[in-house]
């Protein structure tokens, strides 16, 4: 299927801005002559400057017992109401056709697709392809070459224990993305061009396995949305599965909280359903709208209801639905902890300049009264004004201030605070040697000079040769026995 091209020191076309399709395929073993299938599949579409363009990931049932792996845990019955390949064949020629199709161990999903393929009568050839597992070689002097291990040493940090075929094909593509944007010399693609594939129907059938969720960081619903693959177009989710999926949602937010085990509940329906990132946030949206929907339903929205709506936002990550409103609350609290916090003041009488003297003290935080009590500190009337609350501030020892008067005690009130606040500030240092810049310490591993094809053969291939032709003897002797 796939024709190997290579990213070189040696000049050729820029590979930033050349279209990858990164791949990933899980499969029951290691031999499709001995009808090993493919259970999983997963593509990552990025540009070489690293954008990511559009995802792909679906489980396959590939009709024969899948193996046990601890790192992903899928199951015979993750699998049973999952998609045959033929059914999923359309939709991932589509996600691979026009680009440079990336893969770890290029031959093994080379071997595995062509079996798939062969099966359905369809056969698919002079795609362009890209070894990761052969370019890191070529480049890097280390070891151990694989995906774990080079993404540590390129990212700076392991990545997470639990994956799936998606989640591989993402930190793949992360670890391209560096060593394309990163390397000490610059890479280039000498190889075929990207091609249009043979099309087949396309069913728009997924079933996404879910991995690496936590209710720590980012939250339980966030991390499951974040999980599923990022389609464009995203086909629509099974209506059945997904009416299952929101009474379920529901239910779980009834109390105020998602739990580990609702969580992962959700996970499987929304497996089921076949949601993508795009069709699942649209439901923890429209929950959350319909929430917000009720509480706004008085006029009013009180701060109990609004502590509701952001706890629910922050489970379903959904913040941008009430971002007016928390934004709302941001500045009535900013106005509450003003420089005039502590501060009452009660106005006596009515006139303009009154009104823009109590307005500009409760935009600084003071609060309005109505009654002359201790905690009073300003009284503002217009001089003459006769009110007895007047007199009572008088003789309480109340400070009484025309609005013009007001306003300088005020301005003088807020500028004494400003003063202080500054004032107790420390200096903070203009320090940030290394922040935010990637762990670059890899690039110690950059060979001086590349592996051409007698070297990578003499250090990689002839040492195994003999190994390989062993382990290929019980499988041809099985096949074709004398």
């Amino acid at each position: 299927m796939f024709t190997e091209g290579h990213l070189t020191r040696t000049p050729g076309h820029d590979p930033r801005w050349m279209l990858f399709a990164v791949l990933d395929v899980a499969t029951t073993g290691y031999h499709p002559e001995r009808d090993d299938r493919i259970y999983e599949v997963a593509v990552a579409r990025m540009r070489g400057d690293g954008a990511v363009v559009g995802e792909y990931s679906t489980l396959v049932n590939p009709r024969r017992p899948v193996p046990y792996e601890e790192h992903a845990e899928i199951t015979d019955a993750h699998v049973a109401k999952a998609p045959g390949f033929d059914r999923v064949a359309g939709d991932l020629l589509a996600h691979l056709a026009d680009a440079v199709v990336v893969a770890h161990k290029l031959d093994h999903e080379d071997r595995f697709l062509d079996s798939e393929l062969n099966r359905m009568g369809v056969r698919v050839s002079g795609v362009p392809g890209l070894c990761t597992l052969r370019l890191l070689r070529s480049q890097l002097d280390t070891w151990p070459y694989k995906q774990r291990h080079l993404y540590r040493l390129l990212i700076g940090g392991w990545p997470a224990w639990r994956s799936n075929a998606l989640s591989s094909a993402r930190q793949l593509a992360h670890v391209l993305r560096i060593l394309i944007a990163e390397g000490p010399q610059p890479l280039h693609w000498n190889g075929p061009a990207p091609v249009a594939l043979l099309a087949v129907p396309r069913t728009g059938v997924i079933t996404p396995y879910i991995v690496d969720m936590n209710g720590v960081d980012k939250g339980w619903l966030s991390t499951l949305a974040a999980a599923l693959p990022d389609m464009d177009p995203s086909p629509e989710p099974s209506p059945r599965e997904a009416t299952v999926y929101r009474a379920t949602l529901d239910q779980a937010l009834a109390d105020g909280k998602v739990v580990a085990e609702e969580a992962e509940r959700l996970a499987e329906l929304a497996t089921a359903a076949g949601f993508t990132q795009t069709t699942i946030r649209r439901v923890h949206e429209q929950v959350l709208l319909e929430a917000r929907t009720r509480a706004e339903a008085d006029g009013v929205v009180t701060s109990a209801e609004l502590r509701e709506l952001e706890r629910a936002a922050a489970y379903l990550g959904t913040g941008h639905v009430i971002q007016d409103l928390l934004n709302l609350a941001a500045q009535e609290r900013e106005r509450r902890n003003g420089p005039l916090k502590g501060w009452r003041i009660v106005p006596v009488g009515t006139s303009e300049a009154i009104d823009e003297a109590v307005s500009y003290a409760g935009s600084q935080g003071a609060a309005i009264g109505v009654n002359v009590t201790k905690t009073v500190r300003l009284v503002i009337a217009e001089e003459g004004e006769t009110d007895p609350k007047v007199r009572r501030a008088i003789e309480g020892g109340h400070r009484v201030a025309t609005p013009e008067q007001a306003r300088e005690v005020l301005r003088e009130a807020v500028s004494q605070a400003e003063s202080r606040l500054f004032g107790e500030r420390e200096p903070v240092e203009d320090d940030d040697r290394g922040a935010g810049e990637n762990d670059r310490s890899w690039r110690a591993s950059w060979r001086p000079r590349e592996l051409g094809p007698g070297d990578y053969h003499r250090e990689f291939v002839a040492p195994y040769a003999d190994r390989d032709r062993a382990e290929r003897r019980p499988v041809a002797a099985a096949l074709w026995p004398l």
